[in-house]
């Protein structure tokens, strides 16, 4: 995607403006351009696209987008705390650190890439059928329209189903850590580069040791937090950093909400 917001590069040095990035989301987008195949063929993006969205009356049978990188702080609100073996997804505290983003075969060998990285600054739990109403005050209208949406509006026929299908219990919304108000030193990110050149960037790889991470998994929020301490956490969320910086690439921090267009 092409967005506008910050940055942070390997030098600790801060930058705005245009910035392309890999994330989520699912209402509509503009194509903006159309790169040229990369030799390889291996993780660099075809398109470069724009986010919009246009509210709608009812948002019954869409997707939501999981985790929402946009607006004053990055925001996690139900992706895989439907799923009985990722319960602890639900009670993530303070200082916790997730890692987003999807398995892909490599040379015959199964790599994770890295999409997004949530520190939990604070959190709220709600009703999912009552998230447009329940989270005003803690997330944007934007959030509320097309995350809230697909939530509150949920008709059990979704195609959204195995991600945002009712449990029992309430859903947890996290909010994350900044550079301003950091939690131990950590902050929330998304893997970038400053806007230009020829070719998009393919998603850095990560490595972690297998206590933290399951590089198999193709596709899944990965939660770090139980029983860690504040030392150990910040160490794994510096092993990130630095995979980051080493793909060649800088700390997005920060993305302007996407433009809301009205038919």
């Amino acid at each position: 995607m092409q967005l506008h917001g910050n940055w942070i590069d390997r030098d600790g040095a801060k930058g705005s403006g245009s910035l392309w990035a890999w994330g989520e989301w699912e209402p509509e987008s503009d194509v903006v351009r159309r790169f040229s195949a990369s030799p390889s063929g291996l993780r660099r993006p075809r398109f470069l696209w724009n986010p919009y969205h246009v509210p709608k009356v009812n948002y019954r049978g869409l997707h939501n987008t999981d985790p929402f990188i946009f607006g004053e702080r990055f925001l996690y609100s139900n992706c895989g705390q439907t799923s009985s073996n990722k319960a602890g997804l639900k009670h993530l505290a303070q200082g916790s650190v997730i890692a987003f983003g999807s398995g892909k075969e490599i040379n015959g060998r199964r790599r994770w890439m890295l999409d997004t990285v949530l520190v939990v600054r604070d959190f709220i739990d709600y009703e999912m059928c009552e998230a447009r109403t329940e989270l005003k005050g803690w997330a944007s209208d934007t959030f509320l329209e097309v995350v809230g949406g697909p939530l509150s509006d949920y008709d059990g026929e979704t195609s959204c189903s195995g991600a945002c299908g009712p449990i029992a219990g309430r859903l947890r919304l996290y909010r994350g850590a900044t550079p301003d108000d950091p939690v131990e030193g950590m902050f929330s990110f998304f893997p970038a580069v400053p806007a230009g050149g020829e070719k998009g960037f393919p998603r850095p790889l990560i490595d972690l040791p297998g206590e933290y991470f399951n590089p198999g998994s193709w596709q899944a929020p990965k939660g770090l937090g139980f029983g860690r301490s504040g030392d150990e956490l910040s160490g794994q969320w510096k092993r990130l950093v630095r995979q980051v910086h080493d793909a060649g690439l800088v700390l997005g921090t920060h993305a302007d909400l996407p433009e809301r267009r009205v038919k």
